[in-house]
């Protein structure tokens, strides 16, 4: 059942993956590790250029190079130069993971673990980037995840939501929450964004013109949010589109994610 569902969503994105082009082998190590339910996951860790101030786990947008994303997007070059470690992992069913069940938050949550195995006594932050984002409003709403804080770019609110334009996957969705109510839940980050637990700042980023996840979903994630106020927070890029925040925000887009870094991850 999952396996066609699976395919009902993310058949086009779920390739065979390849070594993204010009990113150097020799300065990222191999990490597998096991989800919630044992199904082997593939990450890899780069090391901080100069002693490390904590590791940034950057689970990846709903694209066919899935962990590949944030290696060749410059996500993880410029946390790299300001004294970050990055670790990169493919959600179970992509790139080289294998596939299981709908437990994206518990991958991210896995993933996280898996990270802070490989750098003890480091804080743990979150970033992520569409699908990484959404779902990690839900892991950051998981007993025992280790994250301190979280910079969630482009979060959608519902599946529903985000996938109201394409007719099928829309009344699949219907569907799934009528079969398994438990499980829609699960994924729905504007219920669970209301019972975050365990961090020291939240940001989100939308780009305003993002068509796929507007400001707007942001805006309502945010309001629903539990936590104090000076712990969260809503940028609205000028002038950027799903997934391009970085290439069409560029220095400011760095330099608030860095200074939120430092803050919250501060001892």
């Amino acid at each position: 059942m999952y396996a066609l569902l699976k395919k009902a969503f993310f058949s086009r994105y779920q390739k065979p993956w390849s070594w993204p082009e010009g990113v150097p082998q020799d300065q990222w190590e191999r990490v597998e590790f096991r989800n919630h339910s044992g199904k082997q996951m593939v990450g890899l860790l780069a090391r901080a250029h100069g002693e490390p101030r904590g590791t940034v786990v950057i689970p990846h947008p709903m694209v066919a190079e899935a962990k590949a994303f944030a290696m060749r997007s410059g996500h993880a070059d410029f946390l790299r130069d300001a004294g970050y470690n990055v670790f990169v992992f493919d959600f179970n069913g992509f790139g080289e993971s294998e596939s299981g069940k709908f437990e994206f938050p518990q991958d991210i949550v896995a993933g996280g673990n898996a990270a802070a195995e490989r750098a003890p006594g480091l804080p743990v932050a979150l970033l992520g980037i569409s699908m990484g984002a959404g779902y990690g409003v839900c892991a950051l709403d998981t007993p025992g995840h280790p994250f301190r804080a979280a910079v969630l770019e482009s979060a959608f609110t519902s599946l529903e939501e985000f996938w109201r334009r394409y007719k099928f996957p829309y009344l699949v969705l219907r569907g799934l929450g009528v079969v398994l109510p438990r499980l829609a839940r699960e994924l729905r980050p504007i219920d669970r964004v209301r019972t975050i637990a365990g961090v020291t700042g939240l940001l989100f980023i939308h780009g305003d013109k993002d068509s796929t996840t507007p400001p707007a979903m942001g805006e309502r994630l945010l309001a629903a949010c539990t936590l104090p106020a000076d712990q969260r927070a809503l940028w609205v890029a000028p002038g950027a589109r799903h997934l391009r925040t970085l290439q069409q925000s560029g220095d400011e887009y760095r330099q608030r994610i860095l200074a939120f870094l430092d803050h919250s991850l501060a001892p």
